[in-house]
């Protein structure tokens, strides 16, 4: 039985229970969090929603996987200090064969951030330059070494990609691994509502082939799971679902 609980622990039995985001603005109708909160209670218990469910089941390796735990607003630790990855919802379910850790990026119209990774990893030189502390640059590093080893930044396939997608695709190897988990799965669930912008939701999907594409293959549409050996600790794999109603 699936059980969700709040970082603390705290059992979590209705979507108004569920932890919210630290930027009060952020927990409103028609905004990723609280879609996504509701989304796992449509019925009287937790639940995974079905649309989930479906892009799971595309894949051999998550087919039928049962979820036993979830927590909202989950904090995976990544290299160097600073804040680490905040998963929009962090779950550990399991098949016949294996344990499998599943990372909701939850969005309806909001972006990755502003920055990709060489913009993000030139305003940290430039910040360090002009006397200002910072292991930014370090960082940024670490997490490309993961999954593209051996590869300055400015040569990496990953250095036009939006930071926060970055830290999203590590922080979830880095959760897999923290768990005990065999394979680490990133979703992006996108929240289509009577109040997203389509402009804005339709530079979020640039975004997301830009980010897609690097996994080298051609199944990663919304709705199929594909996958491919970037970390050689852990198997990953990503997709996109989205949810469409009017709230």
């Amino acid at each position: 039985m699936l059980k969700l609980t709040c970082p603390d622990g705290t059992p979590i039995s209705s979507w108004e229970e569920w932890t919210r985001p630290k930027r009060d603005y952020q927990w409103k109708e028609g905004r990723s969090a609280m879609e996504l909160a509701k989304s796992w209670f449509r019925n009287s218990v937790p639940a995974p929603p079905q649309e989930l469910l479906d892009l799971l089941n595309s894949h051999d390796r998550t087919k039928e996987i049962q979820f036993v735990s979830g927590t909202p607003e989950k904090v995976t630790r990544l290299p160097e200090r600073g804040e680490g990855r905040n998963h929009d919802l962090a779950l550990i379910g399991h098949t016949d064969a294996e344990q499998i850790t599943v990372c909701i990026e939850a969005k309806a119209d909001e972006p990755f951030g502003s920055d990709s990774v060489l913009d993000y990893y030139n305003k940290a030189l430039e910040k360090r330059a002009g006397g200002i502390s910072t292991r930014a640059p370090e960082r940024i590093e670490a997490l490309l070494a993961m999954i593209d080893p051996g590869i300055s930044v400015y040569g990496s396939r990953w250095k036009d990609v939006r930071y926060q997608l970055i830290t999203a695709l590590c922080g979830t190897i880095l959760q897999a691994i923290e768990d005990g988990s065999s394979l680490g799965v990133l979703v992006i669930h996108e929240f289509r509502t009577s109040l997203t912008n389509e402009r804005k939701m339709h530079d979020n999907h640039q975004e997301f082939g830009k980010f897609f594409k690097n996994f080298e293959v051609s199944c990663c549409g919304a709705g199929k799971l594909c996958g491919q050996s970037l970390n050689p600790k852990k198997a990953i794999l990503i997709g996109k679902v989205v949810s469409n109603y009017q709230c």
